[in-house]
């Protein structure tokens, strides 16, 4: 007797040629902004529920959608997280006086996800103050600055002595170490348990 089928059918058909997006000719275009409403922008944190907030080039952050199109199949080549560069579509159609007065966030669209390769290229492609995207990429933050800032330590009891250790030995190397000669009667031989 065969084994039974418990599993179901194949696990790669997800990968199959007629899912694909594009062919390797359309993955090396690069969509920039065509409108001034289209604007680039940096994911800055994850809300859920298809929605984060974005730093934008005009220095606002907004609440930004993710449309169906990055999601289910594509999902998997369209990954958002923090410090993500994108292509935000402006909603022109809102009425902007509510939203400064409601003090909610400005909300548009997700139009294009940049990659790290591709956001090199749009670099010399585009001429824009990328300043304010740099600042807050997550990906290009200094360790030494953020340890600099913490006023803690997580450090176990042999972590200190260690560290105390480490700290005496480079004081005592730095220390400038002199050593007198006695002249012997004979100066061919130096006996070094003596000295």
């Amino acid at each position: 007797m065969g084994k039974r089928n418990v599993h179901g059918g194949s696990g790669h058909k997800k990968f199959a040629r007629k899912h694909t997006t594009g062919t390797s000719s359309s993955s090396s275009f690069i969509r920039t902004s065509q409108d001034p409403n289209e604007v680039y922008a940096i994911a800055t944190k994850m809300l859920g529920n298809n929605m984060f907030h974005c730093h934008c080039i005009d220095n606002i952050v907004r609440l930004c959608h993710i449309r169906g199109r990055f999601g289910g199949r594509n999902k998997r080549d369209n990954i958002i997280s923090a410090g993500t560069w994108i292509l935000v579509g402006l909603r022109e159609w809102e009425n902007m006086t509510t939203t400064t007065t409601t003090k909610k966030l400005q909300q548009c669209d997700l139009l294009e996800i940049y990659s790290g390769i591709s956001k090199e290229r749009l670099k010399d492609l585009e001429d824009c103050n990328w300043s304010i995207l740099n600042a807050n990429d997550l990906s290009k933050v200094d360790t030494a600055t953020v340890e600099s800032e913490n006023d803690f330590k997580f450090m176990t009891d042999r972590d200190e002595e260690i560290m105390r250790l480490n700290d005496e030995i480079k004081s005592n190397t730095s220390k400038k170490i002199t050593m007198i000669e006695e002249m012997n009667d004979d100066d061919e031989e130096i006996d070094v348990d003596n000295i």
